[in-house]
C-alpha cells in the first residue's frame, strides 16, 4: 500500500449505449461508480471511455521524505546511499504500464533526491511521468523510492521493472483493450482486479536489486481533473505536487 494515494478509479468515466443507456438516461459521460450501479442489473452495456478535451500529461515534482521516515526506510538519511525515483503509469488507451526512471548514467542526477541538513531528501527537478497525449478513462500514477549500493546503476532497475511489467496481469489486461471494438463494466472489472496485483507483483523484482524502497505514492486521475493545473498532496512527513502538462 503507498504512503501517499490521491483519487480513485472508481472515478474514471465512459459513455454508456445502446437501448438500455437509452432507457435509463446515460447519455453523457458517467464514473465508474455510477455506471456500475446503475447497469449492475442489465446485461453488458457497451461503453465508450471518456479521453480529455485535449493532450495532457503529467509531472512530478516538489517531492519530500522527512527524516522520520526512517521507520520505513531506515538509511533514507545516509548521505552515501543515493535515493532514486521510480514511476509507471497507465491509462485505458490499450498498453502499458509504461516505466519511467533513470535510463543511463546521465539521467541518474535527475532521478534521484536530495539530502539536506535536516535529514529530508527532496527532488530538485520537475520529472516527467506521463508524456502529453490523449488520455483515455484517467491516469493512474505509481511512484517508488528506492535505494541501493553505487553497484547496481539506476538504468539497470529501471530496466528490470520494465522487463518485469510486460509480464503483469495488468498489462495483459490492457493489452487486450487495444483489439476490442468496445467495452464493458466486466473489462473495468478486469482492470480494477490487475491494478490492485500489480505492487504484490513488481515487490519481488525490487526487494532483489534494492537495499531498501518505499511505495510512496499512487494518483488517480479520471479525465474531468484535467482542468486543474496542479495537485499538492501530503502524507506522514513526506509530500509532492503532480503538474498538469500539455
Amino acid at each position: 500500500m503507498p504512503l501517499i494515494s490521491s483519487g480513485a478509479y472508481d472515478r474514471f468515466s465512459a459513455i454508456a449505449g445502446g437501448p438500455a443507456a437509452d432507457e435509463y438516461g446515460l447519455d453523457s459521460v458517467q464514473p465508474f461508480a455510477v455506471l456500475r450501479e446503475v447497469t449492475r442489473p442489465l446485461q453488458p452495456v457497451p461503453l465508450t471511455f471518456a479521453r480529455t478535451a485535449t493532450p495532457a500529461g503529467l509531472d512530478l515534482a516538489d517531492v519530500r521524505l522527512e527524516r522520520q521516515c526512517r521507520v520505513m526506510m531506515r538509511r533514507t538519511t545516509e548521505s552515501e546511499l543515493p535515493m532514486h525515483v521510480l514511476a509507471w503509469w497507465w491509462d485505458l488507451g490499450g498498453g502499458g504500464p509504461h516505466v519511467v526512471g533513470a535510463r543511463d548514467e546521465a539521467d541518474e542526477k535527475q532521478w534521484s533526491l536530495e539530502l539536506d541538513a535536516d535529514g529530508t531528501r527532496y527532488s530538485h527537478a520537475d520529472l516527467p511521468i506521463v508524456p502529453p497525449r490523449e488520455l483515455v478513462a484517467g491516469a493512474a500514477v505509481r511512484v517508488v523510492l528506492w535505494q541501493t549500493t553505487p553497484a547496481v546503476p539506476a538504468a539497470q532497475v529501471t530496466e528490470e521493472v520494465e522487463e518485469a511489467m510486460r509480464h503483469t496481469k495488468l498489462n495483459g489486461v490492457l493489452d487486450l483493450l487495444r483489439g476490442l471494438p468496445g467495452t464493458s463494466m466486466h473489462t473495468v472489472g478486469l482492470v480494477r482486479e490487475a491494478a490492485a496485483a500489480l505492487g504484490g507483483e513488481i515487490a519481488p523484482v525490487l526487494r532483489g536489486l534494492c537495499t531498501d524502497y518505499l511505495d510512496f505514492y499512487e494518483g488517480l486521475f479520471p479525465v474531468a481533473v484535467f482542468a486543474q493545473d496542479e495537485w499538492a498532496v501530503d502524507g506522514f512527513h513526506s509530500g509532492l505536487r503532480i503538474r498538469r502538462t500539455s
